[in-house]
Order: C-alpha cells, then structure tokens, then sequence
C-alpha cells in the first residue's frame, strides 16, 4: 500500500507537470504589476498528522501534496504559510504565521514546510482569523491541510461563513485525511465557498491542486487579456445548489453527486447547501436530490472558470403539523415524513409542531406520543400551508 500511494503521489506531480511550458510562457508573459492570488497554506501540526494513510504519515502526504502545488505554481499565485499545533503539545494559541503571501519566496517555504514536526492540538477557527486578516481583500485564498476537528473550543464552521460574510471574494479549499472527523472540515468548506477533498483520492486530489492554479492564472488573465478562461486545458470548476422562490432564495440542504456523461460517479456529497468541485473540462452530469425528488441537469466546465449550476425545487408547499393531547394541550412527539410509496424523507424528533417546506407530492405522516401512533395521507399543493393537527385522546 505505501509503493501505491507514492506511486500516486508521482502520477499527480507527473501531470501536473504535464503543463509546465505553458506555465512557463505565462510567467513570461506577466507583467510585474499584474495581480496575484493570494493563497495561505493553513498546514495541520497536531500529533494526529503522525497517523497513517494507506502506510504513510499524513504530514508526509500533506508535505508531497503542498511541494507539488508550490512547484507547479510557476509565478501565478503568492503564497503564504500558517501552522498550528507544531510548537507546543498543549495550548490553544499554538499558531504561527511563518510566511506572508507579499514574502513568498517558494525554497525557503519547502524548506519550513519540510521542517515542521506534528506536536499539539488544532486551534483551527482561531488559525482561520489569522490566516484571512493577512490576506487582501481581493483574490484571497485559504487552503486549509488537516486531519481532524477543532480540539480548541472554537467554532471554525461559523468562523467559515464568517468570513467570507466579510468578504465575498475569500475561498477556503480544504484537503482533508479520511476518518471519522470529515464533516467539519467539509462544512469549513461549504461555508468558504470551496472544494473539499480526501488526500488519499488520488484524481480529485490532483484536480483540486491543479484547479488552485488554474483559477490563479485566469485572474491575471483576466487583466491582460480580458478573459478568464486559460485555455491550457487545466481544470475549471463547478458550483451546485438547490433553492425554491419561496424559500426567500436561500438554497436548501440536498444530496447531489457528479458523473461524467458515461455514468462514471465522480463525487458524492450528502446535506450540502452548495457544493464547489474542480474538474477537467468538459460536460458533466449533476444530480440533486432534495426531500425524496430527483433533478439532473448537464453542466459544462471551462479551464479556470467556475460555471453555476441552480436547481429549481419551486414546486414545493408548507407542511405544518401539531398535535394535541386530551386538554387540546399541544404536545411533544416523534413525526416522521414519507412518500407514499414508503419512501423516507425526515423525522423531527420530540417537537410539539413542525413548518417544513417539501415538494408537491403524496406523503404519508406518522405522529409517535409515548408509544401512541397516528397517521394520516397529506397531499402537498404548491403555494399553500397544508396544516394537520394529531389529537391524541
């Protein structure tokens, strides 16, 4: 397993160098005033970094993966470096800011990078503050390299969508290890508008770190030639989300997953309010999947572009429930939603009433009080509140 993963490691270097005379010509062809992207590096110092994936250290896997991102950079993107976790075995303010983007020097970073020895704990929303409060504020860039959750108390899901509140144009990508601890990072994420992926996906890996380059070059190409696209064939990227009229345009939480147009699955993402994917270009299958219905739409990727894809789930109603007890007092029990074909959809538990938006359809409604069942066949029409009241004697 560990000759595999090293083989892995050497394909994607291999083909991300694949591009390297034409990122060459690039930099040539920049001028010295032209803009930049600004990436911080957020790498992961924790003692879990000396854990293992597929025979290797994580740390080492990360360290392979950032050298061939800073190599095949080529001048396009100024770097910075943040670490957390490397100095102390315990304490929360172990993070340190190594390097800014406006001091990039690409030796002396492999050489930091190299040096860092996985110690503490993972202070990781505060790492996130620090890390967007040396970033300018256009074409900033955060990629966050990390095994696990937060261990400092901090909430770096909010501190996530925070940010990039503050400002619109922050993008947090996050390579992550696979375990058990992936959702926060993911949600870390969505919230930063960016791409999760898992070290040990060797194609999505390499597109993601591809992907950060591409979207560098087309900023400066946007300034010289007014134009993002780059037009070398590097990877683009794709923006999913799902959202009714009626829901005030906020996007809903669904399923979604990409294939290639021969089927071929490529991600799967489960209650994601947007996704964000790199990928090769070309056309793409998309699929949502919200409340129990379907919808599939095509999508096609441009080279250091995003292309956005919205689903329209305007076809959709209230669901209000209550139940009461003997006294007409409202109670709390167990609800669960379904198809009337069986179907789940949701359960809501120990809530004296529910106001849930799903699609226009047949559901069947179970309401559980202390063991007491009752159901009841609800048909869903759009634009309208469809209220049930359970009364339980």
């Amino acid at each position: 397993m560990k000759k595999i993963l090293i083989q892995q490691l050497l394909i994607t270097t291999t083909m991300l160098g694949l591009s390297n005379n034409i990122l060459a010509e690039d930099k040539k062809s920049t001028p010295d005033n032209s803009p930049r992207q600004s990436t911080m590096i957020i790498l992961d110092g924790s003692n879990s970094m000396w854990g293992q994936l597929q025979g290797i250290n994580k740390i080492v896997t990360a360290r392979e993966s950032l050298k061939t991102l800073l190599e095949n950079a080529h001048g396009s993107i100024d770097f910075g470096l943040l670490t957390y976790g490397n100095r102390k075995k315990q304490g929360c303010t172990d993070f340190t800011l190594v390097s800014k983007p406006e001091n990039y020097n690409q030796k002396k970073m492999l050489r930091d990078i190299n040096k860092m020895n996985p110690r503490g704990r993972s202070p990781i929303a505060a790492a996130l503050k620090k890390a967007a409060k040396n970033l300018p504020a256009e074409n900033a860039h955060i990629l966050l390299v990390s095994d696990g959750e937060e261990s400092c108390d901090g909430d770096p899901c909010a501190v996530a969508r925070e940010l990039r509140e503050s400002n619109p144009n922050l993008q947090i990508d996050v390579i992550g290890f696979r375990d058990e601890k992936e959702a926060q990072l993911e949600c870390i994420a969505e919230n930063g508008n960016g791409a999760f992926v898992v070290a040990d996906n060797n194609e999505r890996l390499k597109t993601l770190l591809a992907g950060v380059q591409a979207k560098a070059r087309s900023v400066i190409n946007s300034t010289i030639n007014n134009s993002t696209n780059t037009g070398d064939g590097s990877p683009g990227s794709v923006e999913a989300s799902i959202k009714s009229n009626h829901i005030g345009g906020t996007p809903s939480r669904a399923d979604f997953s990409i294939y290639n147009l021969n089927g071929s699955n490529i991600a799967n993402f489960t209650s994601r309010i947007q996704i964000k994917e790199y990928l090769d270009p070309g056309k793409y299958r998309v699929k949502a999947q919200w409340k129990g219905q379907s919808y599939t739409n095509t999508v096609t990727v441009q080279s250091g572009k995003t292309s956005t894809l919205q689903f329209d789930a305007s076809q959709s109603g209230m669901l209000k429930l209550t139940a009461l007890d003997a006294d007409k007092q409202a109670v709390r029990v167990n609800y669960s939603i379904y198809l009337k074909n069986g179907d789940f959809i949701s359960r809501h538990v120990h809530q004296e009433n529910i106001d849930v938006r799903i699609p226009v359809s047949e559901y069947r409604v179970k309401a559980d009080f202390d063991g007491i069942m009752m159901e009841k066949n609800i048909s869903i029409e759009p634009d309208k509140d469809n209220n049930h009241v359970f009364q339980f004697e």
